[in-house]
């Protein structure tokens, strides 16, 4: 993105006043905020204190400082609560969990290719394998009043066919968790895991 300097800012921002009179000055502050966001990024400050020593901005310096600060706080508050979500989801489930009972299943089976697993990585995404069954993961957290469990998505084979799904899973003390698979049209199966060492 281009950077102006504060006399072009000044300068592209004052025709607009011009032909615009008739607006309200709340209106006409948004508008000139707009162009400045579309063409270049700009120090409000000192945009602010080049448009007080100019008689062309001094009536509306305040006000396009103000509406221009208020987008800006929004962007970044913005910012701040989208990287909690990604730092908070998953936490408690990141990482390689070792499948050592399955409801469905008995070990000979879900072990008979690979010890049985499920990875979450820190992103939500992950993947897992029982059996002949494997898929990729894409998950979120969800807060219930007795707890929250990490809910997710799959696709992937069963038996070499492709086959999807859903599940979930929720910790049950330490380095434990227990957790349910789905097949979409097919069998289901809760299941017991305790973190890999």
């Amino acid at each position: 993105m281009k950077i102006i300097t504060l006399e072009e800012g000044l300068d592209a921002a004052y025709p607009i006043l011009k032909e615009q009179e008739a607006m309200s000055v709340l209106d006409l502050c948004r508008e000139i905020v707009e162009k400045a966001k579309a063409d270049a990024e700009f120090s409000y400050a000192e945009f602010y204190d080049a448009a007080k020593k100019d008689t062309r901005f001094q009536v509306v310096a305040g006000q396009i400082v103000g509406v221009a600060r208020k987008h800006q706080d929004q962007e970044i508050h913005k910012s701040l609560l989208n990287i909690n979500k990604k730092t908070d989801k998953g936490t408690d489930f990141t990482g390689t969990w070792h499948i050592y009972e399955m409801k469905a299943w008995d070990e000979d089976y879900f072990n008979m290719e690979v010890q049985a697993y499920i990875r979450i990585d820190s992103n939500n995404l992950g993947n897992f394998q029982f059996g002949l069954v494997s898929g990729w993961i894409d998950g979120k957290l969800v807060y219930y009043a007795d707890g929250e469990r990490f809910e997710f998505t799959w696709e992937g084979n069963d038996e070499c066919d492709p086959a999807c799904g859903s599940g979930w899973i929720r910790i049950k003390g330490d380095d434990l968790l227990d957790g349910e698979f789905r097949i979409h049209l097919g069998d289901d199966s809760t299941f017991l895991a305790r973190r890999a060492k």
